[in-house]
């Protein structure tokens, strides 16, 4: 069944969301039964029109700029099941260490997909992968809303800016922190800051180093999306936020778990391993979303990708 006969009642109403799903059904095979299942899956279809124009605004209207910031996605999508093949393979992920990360990837100028290629990819894959829309809906229903009047919320890395800025419109007296190594990840926050009109007295972003940054500030919030893997010490990082969290507050956590993208260091193998590092950091889980990526795997099993989600709070 094709994209268009599944979306097509949603045409007038959502236009922009249906040209780009109908692009990516007719250029890459990877979305022709994913997107069946995103929609599915209860799909917002608002704010996904929402972030499908702000790109087109961004781009100044620019279709054709508009799709190639699209078309990251295949290229995203299909780098990931090649990685994965690799990891299934040698049962570990190309790169260990930062450093192999930074000489072979980030500072490799023959590389297309990085710097705001790679967050664009990121950006749409929040409403186009099916795993990832269910972590961005549970994120929003479970820990966005019904929260006490004022707060400070704090994200690591800030990535895309989708998250810190949906909480942030959604608490309109809270006071955001950002922190993030990269210029483009700093660079693309403030562009989704300002696509969802938080004004800049509302949030502080920092480029710097997690293990190294450093405030008085102790927040209500955390959010670190996708991060553990990226580094070399995961369970450093969480007791760092276990430090920067107020003994109330609460963090919002993701990791991918046995799937291999090109900067991924830190090799999880199953959601028990993610539980364990949690514990020793002295975090317990209060609510849980565990995926499997492929169908005929359980979320529970060993060497399967897996995007572990939780809302933790302090032992």
């Amino acid at each position: 069944m094709s994209i268009k006969m599944i979306f097509s009642e949603l045409k007038e109403k959502y236009p922009l969301l249906v040209d780009t799903a109908n692009y990516l059904e007719q250029n890459s095979f990877f979305f022709r039964t994913t997107l069946t299942k995103i929609k599915g899956s209860g799909l917002d279809y608002e704010l996904a029109e929402k972030l499908c124009s702000d790109c087109l605004n961004h781009v100044k209207q620019n279709r054709d700029g508009y799709f190639k910031c699209v078309h990251t996605l295949i290229d995203f999508s299909l780098e990931f099941l090649k990685l994965q093949m690799h990891l299934e393979k040698t049962g570990r992920y190309t790169y260990s260490t930062f450093k192999e990360i930074e000489e072979n990837i980030y500072s490799n100028p023959n590389r297309k997909l990085k710097g705001p290629w790679y967050t664009w990819a990121l950006y749409f894959s929040q409403i186009f992968w099916v795993s990832h829309w269910n972590v961005f809906r549970f994120f929003l229903s479970e820990f966005a809303k019904n929260n006490k009047e004022h707060g400070e919320v704090l994200e690591v890395p800030t990535g895309t800016g989708i998250y810190i800025a949906q909480f942030l419109a959604n608490n309109p007296s809270w006071q955001g922190t950002g922190v993030d190594l990269g210029n483009t990840a700093i660079e693309f926050t403030k562009n989704v800051l300002a696509w969802n009109k938080i004004p800049s007295h509302r949030i502080a972003l920092y480029k710097e180093d997690i293990y190294k940054f450093e405030t008085d500030k102790r927040f209500d919030r955390i959010m670190c999306g996708e991060f553990l893997e990226h580094v070399e010490d995961p369970l450093g990082v969480l007791i760092k936020l276990h430090k920067l969290l107020k003994p109330d507050g609460k963090l919002f956590l993701t990791v991918a778990v046995y799937a291999e993208m090109i900067d991924h260091i830190y090799l999880y193998k199953s959601a028990d391993e993610v539980r364990g590092h949690v514990k020793e950091a002295g975090f317990i889980p209060e609510k849980e979303l565990v995926q499997a990526i492929f169908e005929n795997k359980s979320p529970e099993d060993r060497d399967t990708p897996i995007n572990y989600c939780a809302i933790l709070k302090k032992i």
